[in-house]
Formats: structure tokens, C-alpha cells, sequence
């Protein structure tokens, strides 16, 4: 009888105990809670190179590796708060663009209510965005950079988030980490008068992410958490995946779209940790290259630095007499590439230079016309 009753008051007093702490830090920092997480089913996703978005224009190129641009993705809840944290291996981190989603940066696109039916088309939908780099770094006009500003419910247009608060950046050897979080009442769509999320168990909402990419100054397209890898997740909410809340502040997500039943995703978004491989593939010197050699009349001249640099790009004939600049900035540690164009130039043996102030690095080049 004693056993039994000590028995029960054991059980009862592990029944009481507070559930461990659940706490984050908007720094750019992996919190403890993200690495509890296994995988899709409670909020860990990779978005692998291979998830193109789908640009109906077909302007948008495809990745290269998981080093050209790659995420994990992972995201919580609580009652106020949708949190997410992100870690991106992209082997060249910009926002040159004046144009905010034109730059690296990622996006996440919200359906506040998928049980309520299709809304009426280009309607129904919060989004945000995070670019790389703040307005103190960026090596681009100011107005390319976004700080989560609101998109989709008006009745909050001109809030700003608060940094270190509400969100967080940082850049790294392989990329760069994005953090924050959204109170639940601001994801609501004033133009469907959708929403707002409602946090509790076994509730849903509809999720897209997008991860743009851009090298030196070319925007090359999106890799994207969807149902559909459509460009239109933007305005299109029914290519939204299906968040769903469950205990201890996790979230299951789905490719499966709520409001049509369908997933015409066939991505594997299992996660991956790659972290490490990109600190091997890093650029560990200078190096130089053209494409296609020879050529008439354009030539991609590629190079890395392992370090920011100021950077020249010259190209002489063999005479010695300079034919064109093609760069003089400072460029940060990475892949790039500018493109000479032999079109007013006749045709023989022309020499590149690449100056990065400790090292001089020349190449040949042939212009056969």
C-alpha cells in the first residue's frame, strides 16, 4: 500500500513539473531548441540547390551545388510569436540590386487561413523578407535592403521590426544566417480580410520559403519551400505548404497544399548538414579564367578571392596598350566574373590582368573573328 501511494505521488509530481524552458534569442544564432528538432515532421527542412523556382519567363538560371545557394531552414511557435532561424551556404553574398528581392535574402509567404477557401486570386497572403546584408553593409544602394517589412495586411504598413528583437543577420565563411520572429497578429490579409494565424494545437496556416540569389550583379533565380515551385507563391496561396502546431513549440511542415489536397513537389527536403564541406570548398587562393577561350566576341572572365579586396580588371593587347577596364571596386571573398565583349576590337591575342593589391594574376585570351 505504502509502495503503491508513492508510487502515485511520483507520477503526480512528474505531471507538474514545468516543461523544460522554452527560450530564443533573435542574434543570428542557432538556439539550443533548433537542435532538438529531427526533421520536416517537427520544423528542420533543406532547401537543396535543386529546388529551382519556376520563373514563368524562364530568365532565372539554374544552381550550381549546394555551395552556389543552399539553406536549412528551422521555425517554432508560441503564443505570440512565429520564430524561424536560418543557416545559408551561398558562395556569394550581395545585395547590389536596388531592388530588395532581387538580392540575396530570403522570403517567407504566409496563407493565415487555408480552411477558409480559395481567396479570390493575388489576394490572401503575408509575406516578409530579410536580406543578407543591412544598410551598413550592403555594397549596394540602401533601398535593396528589407527588414521584414510587412507585406499583404495594410492596417500595419510603415511598422518597422526592431533589430536584435525582431531580427537578426549575420554573415559567415559559408554564407550568412537570418533569425527573427512574427507575432502571430500581424499575419492576416487585409485584401481577403484572412486571418489573422490562430497558435494553438492542431491548428494549420500555409507556408512558402525562398531563398533569391544573387553573384556580383546577376540575379540568379530562387530555390523554394513549397507545394509548388512556382514564382507565383508570392501572390498565389495555393502553392503554400501546410504548417501545422504541435506540442512543445514545434510546427510540422508539409509539402501538401491545404486547400487543394495536391503536392507536386517531389523534392527531397530531408536535412542535411553541410556546413563543414563549405569551409573545404572555400576559395583558399586567387584564381583566374575565361570562357569560352577562344571567342568571338565575348568572353566570361571568372575569378575567386579568398579575402575582400579592391579589385582591377584590365585588358591590354600584346603591345602593352590598355583595351579596356572592366572592374576597380572592392570585392568581397567569393566567386565572380565580369564579361570583356571584343566586339569593337579586331581580332589577335589579348591579355586579362587581375590586380588585387598583393597579387597580380594575368591570363591570355584569343579573339578570333
Amino acid at each position: 500500500m505504502k509502495r503503491t501511494l508513492l508510487v502515485t505521488m511520483l507520477l503526480m509530481v512528474v505531471r507538474c513539473l514545468p516543461a523544460a524552458d522554452f527560450a530564443i534569442t533573435i542574434d543570428a544564432e542557432k538556439d539550443e531548441f533548433y537542435a532538438t528538432l529531427t526533421g520536416a515532421g517537427d520544423g528542420w527542412v533543406h532547401i537543396p540547390f535543386e529546388a529551382n523556382n519556376d520563373n514563368p519567363d524562364g530568365s532565372w538560371g539554374e544552381h550550381d551545388d549546394e555551395f552556389d545557394v543552399s539553406a536549412n531552414f528551422w521555425c517554432a511557435w508560441d503564443d505570440t510569436y512565429f520564430y524561424f532561424y536560418e543557416e545559408v551556404l551561398d558562395d556569394y553574398v550581395t545585395c547590389s540590386s536596388g531592388t530588395n528581392y532581387l538580392n540575396d535574402c530570403i522570403e517567407i509567404k504566409f496563407d493565415p487561413d487555408p480552411l477558409f477557401g480559395e481567396p479570390v486570386a493575388g489576394t490572401g497572403f503575408y509575406a516578409f523578407r530579410v536580406t543578407a546584408l543591412d544598410s551598413n553593409e550592403t555594397d549596394g544602394p540602401p533601398e535593396g535592403v528589407d527588414n521584414m517589412y510587412p507585406e499583404g495586411n495594410d492596417d500595419i504598413l510603415g511598422f518597422r521590426y526592431v533589430p536584435g528583437e525582431d531580427y537578426a543577420r549575420k554573415e559567415n565563411d559559408s554564407g550568412y544566417a537570418v533569425e527573427g520572429r512574427l507575432p502571430w497578429q500581424h499575419v492576416y490579409s487585409t485584401s481577403a480580410q484572412r486571418g489573422p494565424v490562430l497558435a494553438g494545437v492542431g491548428n494549420v496556416f500555409g507556408m512558402a520559403i525562398m531563398n533569391h540569389d544573387r553573384d556580383d550583379d546577376t540575379f540568379e533565380g530562387s530555390i523554394e519551400w513549397a507545394s509548388e515551385l512556382q514564382d507565383a507563391v508570392w501572390n498565389n496561396v495555393k502553392f503554400h505548404g501546410t504548417m501545422t502546431f504541435l506540442e512543445g513549440n514545434k510546427l510540422s511542415m508539409s509539402t501538401m497544399n491545404t486547400i487543394t489536397g495536391l503536392d507536386t513537389n517531389s523534392i527531397d527536403y530531408t536535412p542535411k548538414n553541410v556546413g563543414v564541406a563549405q569551409k573545404l570548398r572555400a576559395p583558399v587562393g586567387y584564381t583566374l579564367q575565361n570562357y569560352p577561350n577562344p571567342f568571338n566576341p565575348i568572353t566570361t572572365i571568372e575569378f575567386t578571392l579568398p579575402l575582400q579586396a579592391q579589385v582591377t580588371v584590365k585588358v591590354f593587347d600584346l603591345r602593352g596598350n590598355e583595351t579596356a577596364i572592366l572592374a576597380d571596386e572592392l570585392k568581397s571573398a567569393g566567386r565572380h566574373s565580369v564579361v570583356f565583349d571584343g566586339t569593337e576590337h579586331p581580332s589577335g591575342v589579348y591579355v586579362v590582368q587581375i590586380n588585387y593589391g598583393q597579387e597580380i594574376l594575368t591570363q591570355k585570351m584569343m579573339l578570333v573573328k
